[in-house]
């Protein structure tokens, strides 16, 4: 596993370096902008009609310590509205503590209010679907969806109800897992999945 997750740090990091060269070129201004992992990587805005009033600052593999780095990258842009969904691979790619993600969840949060007019919606992580014979462990790994709660149990004391979105209640099956409907691999959503998501975003939209 060690080997496995050096290699996906590896590629991590090239992606995340293609990335951020493309959001440094970005123009477009007072739009929707959401951060994140490959949660929000993989969303497709033109799908799911969000095209128009959302840019899409995901990057598959990002931690907390990596959207810190990159924040400037969107408050240039003044957006309308911000979504942050980070965290869960902080569990795995990072040697922060649950307590100290959810730090540098709410530091995100505070540091973009700070620096523009935005309001920043935080969803908290999503649940993971272990031990069934689609998942995929390179990806899901050490995640449980004890430490995924502990972590949202912390950010919904610590977030304004109106700003914190619970797509975590809204994936889960009657066991608490990540409802295999949803998922292509135990922890990445399929349009299914992502139906649910992208409709939590136009709620924002509206708001």
């Amino acid at each position: 596993m060690k080997k496995d997750i050096e290699t996906i740090k590896k590629i991590i990091n090239e992606d995340y370096d293609r990335k951020v060269k493309k959001f440094s070129d970005l123009n477009e201004f007072n739009k929707v902008i959401i951060i994140g992992d490959s949660m929000v990587a993989y969303l497709n805005l033109n799908k799911f009609g969000l095209a128009k009033e959302v840019i899409n600052q995901g990057i598959a593999g990002d931690t907390t310590i990596g959207v810190i780095k990159r924040l400037d990258l969107a408050i240039r842009l003044k957006p309308s509205k911000v979504i942050l969904s980070i965290g869960s691979n902080d569990i795995v790619l990072t040697d922060l503590s649950l307590q100290e993600t959810v730090e540098d969840i709410i530091k995100i949060k505070e540091e973009i209010e700070a620096k523009s007019n935005s309001k920043v919606y935080v969803m908290n992580l999503t649940p993971v679907l272990r031990d069934h014979e689609i998942t995929n462990m390179d990806y899901v790994s050490s995640r449980t969806n004890d430490d995924i709660k502990e972590i949202n149990q912390e950010l919904k004391k610590r977030i304004e109800s109106d700003q914190y979105i619970n797509i975590y209640d809204e994936l889960i099956d009657k066991n608490g897992n990540l409802n295999l409907k949803y998922t292509t691999d135990g922890i990445h959503l399929n349009p299914e999945g992502y139906e649910i998501y992208s409709n939590l975003i136009h709620q924002i939209i509206k708001h």
